[in-house]
């Protein structure tokens, strides 16, 4: 998957935090806390560890029908 459809994905998924790459490679978030990253899968560790109910409500919505 692309970087540019990572970034949607992620910014639909987790809207309370801002999301972005820099020109470095180097994701980054702004939510509850700001968190950097060099991988989007670190990225999202990171989150999840700050913002555990976003994360799961991301999974609720993947995963159950009513979630949409």
């Amino acid at each position: 998957m692309s970087d540019g459809l990572l970034l949607v994905f992620l910014r639909h998924l987790l809207p309370e935090w801002t999301i972005t790459r820099d020109v470095h490679g180097v994701w980054r978030a702004t939510g509850r806390t700001h968190v950097a990253a060099s991988s989007v899968e670190g990225l999202v560790e990171t989150i999840r560890a700050a913002d555990p109910g976003g994360c799961a409500r991301a999974v609720r919505w993947l995963t159950e029908p009513s979630g949409r």
